[in-house]
Protein backbone atom coordinates (compact mmCIF):
# COMPACT_ATOMS: atom_id res chain seq x y z
CA UNK A 1 0.00 0.00 0.00
CA UNK A 2 1.66 3.57 -1.15
CA UNK A 3 2.46 5.86 2.14
CA UNK A 4 -0.45 8.39 3.32
CA UNK A 5 1.89 11.44 2.89
CA UNK A 6 0.33 14.79 4.32
CA UNK A 7 1.60 18.05 3.22
CA UNK A 8 2.47 20.90 5.05
CA UNK A 9 3.61 24.30 4.80
CA UNK A 10 5.94 26.35 7.16
CA UNK A 11 5.48 29.42 8.73
CA UNK A 12 8.46 31.01 7.35
CA UNK A 13 6.27 31.30 4.87
CA UNK A 14 5.28 34.17 6.20
CA UNK A 15 7.63 35.26 8.99
CA UNK A 16 10.34 34.43 11.15
CA UNK A 17 9.03 33.87 14.34
CA UNK A 18 5.57 32.94 15.45
CA UNK A 19 3.95 34.40 18.15
CA UNK A 20 0.56 32.71 18.73
CA UNK A 21 -1.66 35.47 16.94
CA UNK A 22 -1.37 34.84 13.81
CA UNK A 23 -4.36 33.53 12.56
CA UNK A 24 -4.10 34.81 8.91
CA UNK A 25 -1.49 31.72 8.62
CA UNK A 26 -3.97 28.88 9.20
CA UNK A 27 -6.86 30.81 7.19
CA UNK A 28 -4.44 31.27 4.09
CA UNK A 29 -2.92 27.91 4.05
CA UNK A 30 -6.60 26.47 4.68
CA UNK A 31 -7.55 28.23 1.68
CA UNK A 32 -4.14 27.13 -0.69
CA UNK A 33 -5.05 23.45 -0.24
CA UNK A 34 -2.64 22.39 2.76
CA UNK A 35 -3.21 19.60 5.26
CA UNK A 36 -1.44 21.58 8.36
CA UNK A 37 0.57 24.32 9.54
CA UNK A 38 4.52 23.86 10.76
CA UNK A 39 4.64 26.52 13.39
CA UNK A 40 7.78 27.78 14.13
CA UNK A 41 8.82 29.57 17.36
CA UNK A 42 10.89 30.10 20.55
CA UNK A 43 8.25 31.40 22.70
CA UNK A 44 6.64 28.52 24.33
CA UNK A 45 5.53 30.13 27.51
CA UNK A 46 3.63 32.95 25.69
CA UNK A 47 1.58 31.48 23.50
CA UNK A 48 -1.71 29.68 24.84
CA UNK A 49 -1.71 26.08 23.95
CA UNK A 50 -5.63 26.37 23.89
CA UNK A 51 -4.90 28.75 21.29
CA UNK A 52 -3.33 26.75 18.51
CA UNK A 53 -5.99 24.04 19.61
CA UNK A 54 -8.52 26.91 18.84
CA UNK A 55 -7.03 27.49 14.99
CA UNK A 56 -6.60 23.57 14.39
CA UNK A 57 -10.41 23.44 15.27
CA UNK A 58 -11.61 26.58 13.61
CA UNK A 59 -9.67 26.03 10.11
CA UNK A 60 -9.71 21.55 10.22
CA UNK A 61 -5.44 21.64 9.46
CA UNK A 62 -3.51 19.56 10.83
CA UNK A 63 -0.74 21.21 13.13
CA UNK A 64 3.43 20.70 13.47
CA UNK A 65 5.94 22.43 15.49
CA UNK A 66 9.43 23.25 14.76
CA UNK A 67 11.98 25.25 17.12
CA UNK A 68 15.89 25.46 16.75
CA UNK A 69 18.53 25.77 19.41
CA UNK A 70 18.60 29.67 20.91
CA UNK A 71 21.78 31.24 20.28
CA UNK A 72 23.78 30.50 23.27
CA UNK A 73 22.99 27.02 24.09
CA UNK A 74 24.35 23.70 23.18
CA UNK A 75 23.56 20.17 23.84
CA UNK A 76 27.55 19.90 23.55
CA UNK A 77 28.34 22.33 25.96
CA UNK A 78 30.81 21.68 28.47
CA UNK A 79 29.37 24.64 30.62
CA UNK A 80 27.09 22.69 33.57
CA UNK A 81 24.70 25.56 33.30
CA UNK A 82 24.71 26.08 29.60
CA UNK A 83 24.05 21.94 28.95
CA UNK A 84 21.43 21.61 31.41
CA UNK A 85 19.65 24.90 29.92
CA UNK A 86 19.95 23.33 26.58
CA UNK A 87 18.43 20.36 27.25
CA UNK A 88 15.50 21.85 29.79
CA UNK A 89 15.06 23.54 26.24
CA UNK A 90 14.27 20.77 24.14
CA UNK A 91 12.20 19.30 27.11
CA UNK A 92 9.97 22.78 27.01
CA UNK A 93 9.78 22.05 23.49
CA UNK A 94 8.26 18.48 24.08
CA UNK A 95 5.84 20.25 26.76
CA UNK A 96 4.55 22.84 24.62
CA UNK A 97 3.72 20.44 21.54
CA UNK A 98 2.10 17.96 24.03
CA UNK A 99 0.18 20.41 25.54
CA UNK A 100 -0.92 21.80 22.52
CA UNK A 101 -2.04 17.76 20.92
CA UNK A 102 1.04 18.15 18.43
CA UNK A 103 2.70 14.88 18.08
CA UNK A 104 5.58 16.01 15.63
CA UNK A 105 8.40 18.21 16.94
CA UNK A 106 11.45 18.78 14.80
CA UNK A 107 14.51 21.19 13.68
CA UNK A 108 17.90 21.72 14.25
CA UNK A 109 18.60 20.81 18.00
CA UNK A 110 21.96 19.97 18.82
CA UNK A 111 23.17 23.83 19.13
CA UNK A 112 21.86 26.82 17.06
CA UNK A 113 22.31 27.59 13.53
CA UNK A 114 25.45 28.82 11.82
CA UNK A 115 27.38 27.68 15.03
CA UNK A 116 30.68 26.87 14.37
CA UNK A 117 33.52 25.96 16.46
CA UNK A 118 36.01 25.78 13.92
CA UNK A 119 36.49 21.91 13.82
CA UNK A 120 34.17 18.88 13.66
CA UNK A 121 32.40 17.65 16.57
CA UNK A 122 35.34 16.70 19.06
CA UNK A 123 35.40 13.21 21.36
CA UNK A 124 34.75 15.15 24.45
CA UNK A 125 31.54 16.60 23.22
CA UNK A 126 30.15 13.14 21.78
CA UNK A 127 29.69 12.47 25.40
CA UNK A 128 27.72 15.33 26.49
CA UNK A 129 25.42 15.26 22.99
CA UNK A 130 24.68 11.69 24.10
CA UNK A 131 23.65 12.24 27.26
CA UNK A 132 21.73 15.14 26.98
CA UNK A 133 19.75 13.16 24.51
CA UNK A 134 19.11 10.31 26.64
CA UNK A 135 17.43 12.84 28.91
CA UNK A 136 15.34 14.38 26.04
CA UNK A 137 14.39 10.84 25.29
CA UNK A 138 13.38 10.31 28.38
CA UNK A 139 10.83 12.92 28.62
CA UNK A 140 9.29 11.63 25.22
CA UNK A 141 8.82 8.47 26.72
CA UNK A 142 5.88 10.26 28.48
CA UNK A 143 4.58 11.75 25.51
CA UNK A 144 3.36 10.52 22.54
CA UNK A 145 5.38 12.57 20.33
CA UNK A 146 8.11 11.97 17.67
CA UNK A 147 11.48 14.46 17.32
CA UNK A 148 13.00 14.64 14.53
CA UNK A 149 16.18 15.94 14.68
CA UNK A 150 17.51 18.40 11.60
CA UNK A 151 21.03 17.36 9.84
CA UNK A 152 22.52 20.55 8.84
CA UNK A 153 24.62 21.91 5.79
CA UNK A 154 28.53 22.21 7.00
CA UNK A 155 28.13 26.29 6.47
CA UNK A 156 25.28 25.87 9.14
CA UNK A 157 26.28 23.03 11.29
CA UNK A 158 29.78 21.22 12.27
CA UNK A 159 27.81 18.31 14.67
CA UNK A 160 25.60 16.79 12.26
CA UNK A 161 25.96 16.88 8.59
CA UNK A 162 24.78 13.99 7.02
CA UNK A 163 22.17 11.10 7.33
CA UNK A 164 24.53 8.29 7.93
CA UNK A 165 25.56 10.79 11.05
CA UNK A 166 22.33 11.08 11.89
CA UNK A 167 21.86 7.18 11.82
CA UNK A 168 24.81 6.83 14.09
CA UNK A 169 23.49 9.02 16.27
CA UNK A 170 20.04 7.55 17.08
CA UNK A 171 21.72 4.34 17.14
CA UNK A 172 23.86 5.46 20.43
CA UNK A 173 20.56 6.41 21.89
CA UNK A 174 18.25 3.71 20.88
CA UNK A 175 14.90 6.07 21.42
CA UNK A 176 12.22 4.88 19.25
CA UNK A 177 10.98 8.37 19.18
CA UNK A 178 13.61 9.89 18.31
CA UNK A 179 14.52 10.28 14.42
CA UNK A 180 15.53 12.74 11.97
CA UNK A 181 14.32 15.33 10.00
CA UNK A 182 15.79 15.39 6.08
CA UNK A 183 15.99 18.80 4.57
CA UNK A 184 16.15 18.80 1.10
CA UNK A 185 17.90 22.04 0.86
CA UNK A 186 21.02 20.85 3.28
CA UNK A 187 20.54 17.22 1.84
CA UNK A 188 21.42 18.67 -1.74
CA UNK A 189 24.88 19.82 -0.21
CA UNK A 190 26.26 17.33 1.78
CA UNK A 191 24.27 13.77 0.52
CA UNK A 192 26.22 12.33 -2.73
CA UNK A 193 23.25 10.37 -3.37
CA UNK A 194 19.21 12.22 -2.09
CA UNK A 195 17.75 9.07 -3.10
CA UNK A 196 19.84 6.43 -1.42
CA UNK A 197 20.17 8.92 1.76
CA UNK A 198 16.56 8.31 2.00
CA UNK A 199 16.33 4.56 1.81
CA UNK A 200 19.46 4.39 4.57
CA UNK A 201 17.26 6.65 6.74
CA UNK A 202 14.27 4.19 6.15
CA UNK A 203 12.02 4.20 9.26
CA UNK A 204 14.38 6.78 11.17
CA UNK A 205 12.69 9.38 8.28
CA UNK A 206 10.57 11.04 10.93
CA UNK A 207 9.94 14.65 8.87
CA UNK A 208 11.01 16.10 5.39
CA UNK A 209 11.27 19.78 4.52
CA UNK A 210 11.01 20.58 0.75
CA UNK A 211 11.76 23.50 -1.68
CA UNK A 212 14.19 23.70 -4.40
CA UNK A 213 17.87 23.81 -4.14
CA UNK A 214 17.75 27.23 -4.17
CA UNK A 215 15.07 27.65 -1.35
CA UNK A 216 12.37 28.14 -3.91
CA UNK A 217 9.73 26.45 -5.49
CA UNK A 218 9.58 22.99 -5.27
CA UNK A 219 9.56 21.75 -9.11
CA UNK A 220 11.66 24.53 -10.56
CA UNK A 221 14.82 23.05 -10.00
CA UNK A 222 17.29 19.64 -10.92
CA UNK A 223 16.09 18.06 -7.88
CA UNK A 224 15.32 13.83 -8.52
CA UNK A 225 11.67 14.63 -7.40
CA UNK A 226 9.78 11.21 -8.80
CA UNK A 227 12.66 9.70 -7.83
CA UNK A 228 12.33 11.00 -4.04
CA UNK A 229 8.80 10.24 -3.94
CA UNK A 230 9.33 6.68 -5.17
CA UNK A 231 12.13 6.38 -2.29
CA UNK A 232 9.45 7.83 0.41
CA UNK A 233 6.55 4.95 -0.59
CA UNK A 234 9.87 2.29 -0.40
CA UNK A 235 10.65 2.94 3.26
CA UNK A 236 6.45 3.54 4.09
CA UNK A 237 6.79 6.97 5.02
CA UNK A 238 4.02 8.42 6.35
CA UNK A 239 4.53 11.57 7.85
CA UNK A 240 4.74 15.34 6.58
CA UNK A 241 6.46 16.82 3.65
CA UNK A 242 6.72 20.24 4.73
CA UNK A 243 7.46 23.44 2.25
CA UNK A 244 9.64 25.85 4.24
CA UNK A 245 10.84 28.39 2.29
CA UNK A 246 11.33 31.99 3.57
CA UNK A 247 9.61 35.58 3.17
CA UNK A 248 11.90 37.84 1.98
CA UNK A 249 10.00 40.69 3.20
CA UNK A 250 10.73 39.74 6.18
CA UNK A 251 14.12 41.54 6.84
CA UNK A 252 15.26 39.76 9.47
CA UNK A 253 14.29 36.31 8.21
CA UNK A 254 15.75 36.86 4.97
CA UNK A 255 18.63 37.78 6.23
CA UNK A 256 18.68 34.95 8.46
CA UNK A 257 17.92 32.47 5.73
CA UNK A 258 20.55 34.71 2.99
CA UNK A 259 17.67 35.42 0.73
CA UNK A 260 19.46 38.15 -1.12
CA UNK A 261 17.42 37.66 -4.42
CA UNK A 262 13.84 36.72 -5.11
CA UNK A 263 13.44 33.29 -5.03
CA UNK A 264 9.80 33.29 -7.13
CA UNK A 265 7.45 36.29 -7.22
CA UNK A 266 6.32 36.04 -3.84
CA UNK A 267 6.42 33.57 -0.58
CA UNK A 268 2.49 32.89 -1.84
CA UNK A 269 3.73 31.43 -4.87
CA UNK A 270 6.39 29.14 -3.64
CA UNK A 271 3.65 27.72 -1.26
CA UNK A 272 0.84 27.41 -3.80
CA UNK A 273 2.95 25.97 -6.92
CA UNK A 274 5.03 24.04 -4.65
CA UNK A 275 1.98 22.44 -3.26
CA UNK A 276 0.62 21.78 -6.75
CA UNK A 277 3.77 20.19 -8.22
CA UNK A 278 4.17 18.07 -4.69
CA UNK A 279 0.60 16.24 -4.87
CA UNK A 280 0.95 15.95 -8.97
CA UNK A 281 4.21 13.92 -8.47
CA UNK A 282 3.21 12.09 -5.57
CA UNK A 283 0.07 10.99 -7.54
CA UNK A 284 1.79 9.93 -10.28
CA UNK A 285 4.45 8.13 -8.50
CA UNK A 286 1.82 5.88 -6.78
Amino acid sequence: MAAAIRFGVHSFIWKQEFFGNEHYIFEQAQAWGFDGVEISTHYFADIAPETIKRYRDEYEIELTLCTSMPNGLSLTSEDADCWQKSVQYVQDAITFAQACGITQLSGPLIHPVSYLTGKPLQPEETPRLHQALTEIADTLSKTEIKLAIEPLNRFQGYALNTVAQGLELLHQIGCAQLGLLLDLFHMNIEEKDLVKAFLAAGEKCFHVHACACDRGTPGTDTMPWPELFRALDNINFQGWIVIESFNREDQALATAARVWRPLADSSEQIARDGLNFLQHTYQATR
